[in-house]
This record gives structure tokens, sequence and C-alpha cells, in this order.
């Protein structure tokens, strides 16, 4: 299952890389490709695609942060190229019993990237992310600099961590 995720969002990715809205029918045609069947058949659920929008989110952040920050005149310069990313994602509108016994909400990136400069994180940190999710945190305490420690109680999300970010036990 996390690998299908994973898939999914190498799937997402380019259209993240073009500035191309991910809406409701491109999302389905990608889960559909990674999971070999579709939601109508319980192949997968609308929240593992959100899952799958946010590990494209952390991919195209890990290979576009450091240009984008550099282009950046100051942290508050980012935050207009943060949102504009947000705004290609389709918004969180079904929820799954996980999502609620887990309670899992996602933090948006720019409030992501916002907390990660109120911790000023340096490479000295580690930063232990106890509730990791999909990533979206942790992308941001990783790009400054620090280690990371991350926890995630659902199985399939930790699985989704330890592809996003390979030799970090989670």
């Amino acid at each position: 299952r996390s690998a299908a995720i994973g898939r999914a969002a190498q799937l997402l990715l380019p259209h993240l890389e073009g500035g191309r809205r991910i809406d409701a029918p491109l999302l389905r045609v990608a889960m559909d490709a990674a999971f070999g069947g579709t939601d109508a058949s319980g192949a997968w659920a609308w929240k593992t695609g959100y899952d799958a929008c946010e590990a494209a989110t952390v991919l195209f952040l890990r290979k576009f942060a450091p240009a984008m920050r550099a282009r950046a005149a100051s942290p508050v310069a980012m935050l207009p190229m943060l949102a504009k990313i947000t705004s290609l994602l389709p918004t969180h509108t079904r929820r799954s019993e996980e999502s609620e016994t887990f309670q899992q909400f996602s933090t948006p990136i720019p409030l992501s990237f916002v907390a990660s400069l109120a911790a000023a994180i340096t490479p000295a940190d580690v930063v232990l992310e106890p509730s990791a999710g999909t990533g979206l945190l942790a992308i941001l305490a990783e790009l400054a600099g620090g280690s990371l420690a991350l926890n995630e109680l659902a199985e399939t999300r930790a699985g989704l961590l330890s592809l996003l970010f390979p030799g970090i036990a989670v």
C-alpha cells in the first residue's frame, strides 16, 4: 500500500513541477494506475489520494525548495511560493475511519514553513516529529539541515515515510 502511494506521488510530481493543478480526475487517474484498480472497486480511498498528493509535495520540496529559497529575498517571500503549491492540491474533503481514529490532520505547507523558521533549526538539531504523517513538517526540518526522528502510528503512513525519508528510522 505504501509503495503504491509512492508510485502515485511520482505520477503526480510532474504536474506540480509544471505548476498544474491536481484535480479529482487527474488524481483518480494517478491512483488507479498506481494501485491497479479504482476507488469504486475498493483498491484505494480518497484519503489515500490526499496522502499521495502530500507525498508528491514532499518530493517537490526536496527538489525545488533550495532554489525557491535562493530566489526569495526573505523568508516572507517564500510564503506566496508555498501557498502556490498548496493551491495546486485538492482540498481534503473526504475523511477515512483511520484518519478519524489517528486524528490525522495535515499541517499546511506555509504553516510548516513558519514552524520550521520559528524553531530556528540548525544542522546541530535533532527534530522529533511525533506524529509525522506524510512528512510535511519533516521535509522542512530536513531542508533546514536538522536530523530527523520520525514517529507515526498508522502503518501505511509509516511505510510511506520510510520511502520518502530513506535511511531514517520511523
